[in-house]
């Protein structure tokens, strides 16, 4: 196989760098409908039936001249997705209509979610004592040794990373959240697409606030009503294998042709060298 490389030109200045096509690095957990799958806020697993009709049946295996199933799942639920501002608002707006980007230049950054008693940060609801949060300390220190050329997405693995992520229990097995003081670090940064290994940005009974989305798309608590919807989008349960590096990269952000407010997603990384 031949090599596919394309140069892209990064900033103000026009650093120019070349990704490396033919290596692409897929951090997406695929909507599954055999074996093991994830659970997440009591949802019901991906579901799937074969389409009959009089006369046709959507199964080869049963005689059909093709298969045909019909699919049941939530992209928020069932797999890596990715989200924009209408999650929490009154309108309905689409994931499409949200950010026209595709290929993104983004980083990559490993993180060990904390106790946060050990912190000084804050969150709405208040924290508790047994949450474990990506605290502001750690966002800023890898942001601060991060290339600002490679900002427009973050990529966030979180510790520890075992390939159960896949198929992982919540309910059994709660996952660690942002902080208030971390989302606003990311926001204040500049990030126009987080992505992210875990459930959601916020913990998981949080009162129905959603406080660290709201910081990410600048809604404030409260409102359901956005006079310009943000063009930031968010996407959660991705899984980053250890054999990728913390670094620059290449983000192509493929989202599925869904009018609402999420998508499945397949984020894709292409790794980059300065040219």
């Amino acid at each position: 196989m031949h090599d596919m490389q394309l140069n892209v030109t990064i900033g103000d200045e026009g650093a120019t760098f070349r990704a490396a096509l033919e290596d692409p690095l897929d951090i997406s957990i695929p909507v599954r409908f055999d074996g093991p799958q994830l659970a997440v806020f009591g949802g019901h697993p991906a579901r799937r039936k074969v389409f009959e009709t009089q006369g046709f049946t959507g199964d080869v295996r049963r005689g059909g001249s093709c298969n045909c199933e019909i699919y049941s799942f939530s992209p928020h639920l069932n797999g890596t997705h990715t989200e924009c501002v209408g999650h929490i608002t009154g309108e309905r707006i689409s994931v499409q209509d949200a950010s026209t980007e595709n290929l993104v230049a983004a980083t990559l950054v490993t993180l060990q979610p904390v106790a946060a008693t050990t912190t000084g940060d804050s969150y709405t609801p208040r924290l508790r004592p047994n949450d474990m949060i990506i605290g502001k300390k750690a966002v800023a220190a890898a942001l601060d040794a991060a290339d600002p050329l490679f900002s427009g997405a973050l990529v966030i693995r979180t510790l520890p990373n075992g390939p159960e992520k896949s198929s992982r229990d919540y309910a059994a097995q709660p996952a660690p959240f942002f902080s208030a003081d971390a989302m606003k670090e990311v926001a204040e940064r500049g990030v126009r697409h987080l992505l992210v290994d875990i459930p959601s940005l916020d913990r998981a009974d949080d009162e129905g606030r959603l406080t660290c989305h709201r910081i990410f798309w600048g809604v404030a608590a409260g409102e359901t009503s956005v006079p310009h919807p943000s063009a930031k989008t968010v996407t959660e349960l991705i899984y980053v294998p250890e054999d990728i590096a913390d670094g620059p990269y290449l983000l192509n952000l493929q989202v599925a042709a869904f009018m609402a407010d999420a998508a499945p997603s397949r984020p894709v990384l292409y790794k980059v060298t300065r040219i």
